[in-house]
């Protein structure tokens, strides 16, 4: 056998071609963390631009692991919350809606993305992360999204906007509140669909001076929603002769310990006027201690996360405390045809989401697991197909107040008109047939790559100047540095 001698190129080709070529074989799906499993929390559906949505359909973040023993990453959340479904299928019903309507992105159909927030900053950083880049794995083939819908918490807008704005992704919150985020020059990519807690906090003032309430509590939450919601009460209130009695504050991790705290303070205040700026699901809480301890005389002023919650509102448990409350409502608007897609909802139309699989799971008592799903081991016997929401009474068929869910709505119709500007779309037009239809590709939708200011920096990469020419023979100058 005769041995081939290569050249010296020829052989570093080979080299490198068979390196190649053993990476493409053996190529597995790399994760960017140890938390992949986040990702299958929630729905999506691909489409020539993709409208991520950050939706809290968990509550409750496990107990932080202090071993140090391990990497931490983040695990998953519980307490389910059925009601939030709603606001999913918004983004779903108006998606599939704009996609119908042939003068709105005429030629464009729009895609989703909508992952669970869990409440909680790290949760939401990563989701939306994770959204506009095309997802967490090395493998993944998700179309990154180019606006974000949300989100719920305003913490976690502040910090996903802190982030998004240099990157120039926009996003529209549904729900965050906070009066901080109204500042332009701070969040120059935030829009909401939900007015600011400035008059919110004007109204509990006025109410307060119209009903001659000078001495009041506060329960707030830890959050920026709560204290930002109760320091805009306190400039509203400023000279008004209107002072807190006292301010406790909740937060979910502690919120045994924090509500034994508060409940104290409100039997030992004789402020019979208390304030609740929180999570509904926080102020059941909060309420049902109050009923247990049999304290029942105080008069309770709502924000707007509570004051119209049919689940904590309509709890029998509730009403010798929650009648009579006053608060500030979100105001309340039909949504033509959404009744009807909800109720003709099937894991068999939405076989990859996994929302609708718990929701089933909780309605039905039965796992829907088809070939193109998952199973998730539940213990719960397999559906039998013919399970339908038609005949459900419930909060997910309910549709007589939609709040929140129709300010989800209005974001994605948002989002879709100011794409459909920046896509220069034409609509069909009926007196000129001749005019060409469509709009431009979605690929000129990427982010901004030179800035508006150009940021310089000084860096001292050499460390010892030459010595200097003290001749005076020749015009002075720098000359290079080294080391």
């Amino acid at each position: 056998m005769t041995a081939v001698i290569l050249p010296p190129c020829r052989t570093l080709l080979a080299l490198l071609l068979w390196v190649v070529c053993e990476t493409s074989d053996s190529e597995r799906c790399v994760y960017l963390d140890h938390a992949q499993h986040l990702d299958t929390v929630g729905l999506s559906q691909d489409g020539d631009v993709v409208i991520g949505a950050l939706i809290n359909f968990y509550v409750l973040p496990p107990t932080t692991d202090l071993s140090f023993t391990k990497h931490p990453y983040l695990r998953p959340c519980s307490e389910f919350q059925e009601s939030l479904v709603h606001w999913a299928q918004a983004v779903v019903f108006a998606v599939e809606e704009i996609n119908r309507n042939s003068f709105l992105l005429p030629g464009i159909r729009l895609g989703y993305r909508i992952v669970d927030t869990c409440t909680r900053y790290p949760y939401s950083l990563r989701a939306g992360m994770s959204m506009i880049s095309g997802g967490n794995g090395s493998c993944e083939t998700t179309r990154p999204a180019k606006i974000l819908i949300g989100d719920s918490d305003s913490t976690q807008s502040i910090i996903m906007s802190r982030v998004l704005t240099p990157l120039h992704v926009p996003m529209i919150s549904y729900l965050s509140t906070c009066v901080c985020l109204s500042n332009r020059r701070e969040y120059p990519t935030f829009f909401r669909t939900i007015p600011s807690d400035l008059y919110q906090a004007r109204t509990m003032a006025q109410i307060a001076k119209r009903f001659g309430w000078t001495w009041v509590g506060a329960v707030v939450a830890d959050s920026d929603y709560g204290l930002q919601l109760l320091q805009a009460f306190r400039d509203e209130t400023k000279g008004t002769g209107i002072c807190l009695a006292f301010v406790c504050t909740l937060l979910r991790e502690k919120l045994a310990k924090d509500v034994d705290h508060a409940v104290k303070m409100v039997q030992s205040s004789s402020a019979r006027v208390i304030m609740v700026f929180a999570w509904y699901m926080d102020v059941e809480v909060f309420l049902t201690e109050l009923v247990r301890r049999n304290v029942t005389d105080r008069q309770f002023l709502a924000s707007e996360i509570w004051s119209t919650s049919s689940l904590l509102l309509g709890n029998p448990v509730l009403n010798t405390i929650a009648q009579g409350t006053l608060g500030v409502a979100i105001r309340s608007a039909p949504i033509p045809g959404f009744e009807k897609h909800l109720r003709e909802l099937h894991p068999s139309r939405y076989p990859q989401d996994t929302i609708l699989r718990v929701l089933w799971e909780r309605i039905f008592s039965c796992s829907p697991v088809t070939n193109n799903m998952v199973d998730f081991q539940t213990g719960l016997p397999p559906c039998s197909g013919k399970e339908s929401l038609k005949d459900v009474q419930n909060s997910i068929t309910d549709v007589s107040n939609l709040r929140v869910t129709y300010n989800v709505y209005l974001a994605v119709y948002a989002a879709a008109y100011a794409l459909h500007s920046l896509l220069q779309c034409t609509a069909p037009n009926s007196s000129d047939t001749t005019m060409a239809t469509g709009c431009s590709s979605p690929d000129i939708i990427t982010a901004q790559q030179d800035g508006d200011v150009v940021i310089g920096a000084l860096i001292n990469f050499y460390m010892k100047p030459p010595d200097l020419d003290m001749s005076f023979t020749k015009k002075p100058y720098l000359q290079p540095c080294y080391e």
